[in-house]
C-alpha cells in the first residue's frame, strides 16, 4: 500500500508540476504532430509544436519530472550536485547529441520523451547583447554572454539551450520539494560538502534566461526579418517555454527564495530601461511574466 501510494503521488506531481509535459503527452494527435497547448491557463493562445520522439534509452518509469529527462540519455549527468543540477546538465546532453545529427537546426528537449527541431537564425549571440539592458542582466549573464560566447557565438539559439535546462531543472526541484520531501538546497559533494546549504535559487534561471531569450527574439525581428515574418515554429517554441518559465518560476520562487529574482523580477516589470522588452512581450508574447 505504501509503494502504491508513492507511486500515486508521483503521478500527481507529474500533472500539477511539470503540466506542460503532460498537456503535451494528452494532445498528441496521432496522424499529426500539430500540438494544441490551449490548456496552458491563463496563457490562452493555443501553441502550435511540431515535436518527434527520442529514443528511452534507460527505459525508466515515467513517474516525475526527473525519470522523463534522466530516461532519455545514455550517459546522465550524476547527483553529484544535486538531481535538479542533473536534469539541468543531461537536458543539455540531449540537445546536443540530437543537434549534431542535423545542420543548421538545433534541438530542444520539450519534455515526455520528446524534442523540437528549431532552425538556426541569421545572427550571432553577440548581436543579442544590446538588447539586454544592464538593470535586467541577472548574475549569469557574464558568464553565459562573455565566457561562453568565445565558444557559442556563432550558435545564437544557444541561450534557448541553456532556458530550456534550467527550466527542467526547476521543475525537478519544486516536484522534489513538493512532492517527494527532497531538499533540492541540499547535495554531498565531496570537499564541497560546506555549500550543501548555501544554493537556494532553483528557478531563478528559468526567468533569466527567459529575458534573455526574449532578447533574442526581439534580436532576430531586428536582425532577421524574413526568419522572423516566415518561420512561425521559433515563435511557436519561444511561447511554450515562456509559459512553462512563468508557471515554474511563479511556483517555486517562494520556495526557493532569492533577493536576485525578486530584483531582477522587479526590473523587468518596472524599470524603464526594460521598457522595448515589456512592449515586446505584451504585444508578441500575450504578456508572460508581465501581466
Amino acid at each position: 500500500m505504501a509503494k502504491l501510494l508513492g507511486l500515486l503521488c508521483a503521478i500527481i506531481a507529474t500533472i500539477n508540476i511539470a503540466y506542460a509535459e503532460d498537456i503535451l503527452l494528452e494532445t498528441i494527435n496521432e496522424n499529426s504532430a500539430l500540438i494544441q497547448l490551449n490548456r496552458m491557463s491563463p496563457r490562452s493562445v493555443p501553441i502550435e509544436l511540431e515535436p518527434f520522439d527520442l529514443e528511452d534509452k534507460l527505459n525508466l518509469p515515467k513517474v516525475s519530472v526527473y525519470n522523463n529527462v534522466i530516461s532519455y540519455h545514455s550517459q546522465p549527468f550524476g547527483n553529484k550536485w544535486g538531481r535538479p543540477t542533473n536534469v539541468h546538465e543531461t537536458i543539455h546532453g540531449i540537445n546536443n547529441s540530437v543537434s549534431n545529427i542535423k545542420d543548421g537546426y538545433r534541438a530542444f528537449y520539450v519534455g515526455k520523451g520528446k524534442a523540437i527541431w528549431i532552425k538556426e537564425p541569421n545572427i550571432t549571440m553577440g548581436d543579442i547583447i544590446s538588447y539586454i539592458p544592464e538593470p535586467i542582466r541577472g548574475y549569469r549573464f557574464r558568464l553565459y554572454f562573455s565566457i561562453q560566447r568565445r565558444t557559442w557565438d556563432r550558435v545564437a539559439l544557444y541561450p534557448m539551450d541553456e532556458w530550456t535546462a534550467y527550466i527542467g531543472g526547476a521543475e525537478c526541484a519544486v516536484e522534489d520539494h513538493t512532492y517527494h520531501g527532497l531538499d533540492a538546497t541540499k547535495y554531498q559533494s565531496g570537499q564541497y560538502k560546506i555549500a550543501q546549504t548555501k544554493r537556494t535559487d532553483e528557478v531563478s534561471g528559468s526567468l533569466e534566461f527567459a529575458i534573455y531569450c526574449t532578447a533574442l527574439a526581439m534580436c532576430i525581428k531586428d536582425k532577421d526579418k524574413e526568419y522572423w515574418n516566415n518561420y512561425n515554429e521559433f515563435k511557436y517554441a519561444m511561447k511554450f517555454f515562456l509559459v512553462k518559465a512563468e508557471q515554474i518560476f511563479f511556483t517555486g520562487k517562494d520556495i526557493f527564495p532569492s533577493e536576485k529574482q525578486d530584483i531582477l523580477l522587479e526590473a523587468l516589470r518596472t524599470h524603464d530601461q526594460a521598457r522595448p522588452m515589456r512592449k515586446f512581450l505584451i504585444e508578441e508574447f500575450d504578456g508572460v511574466f508581465i501581466q
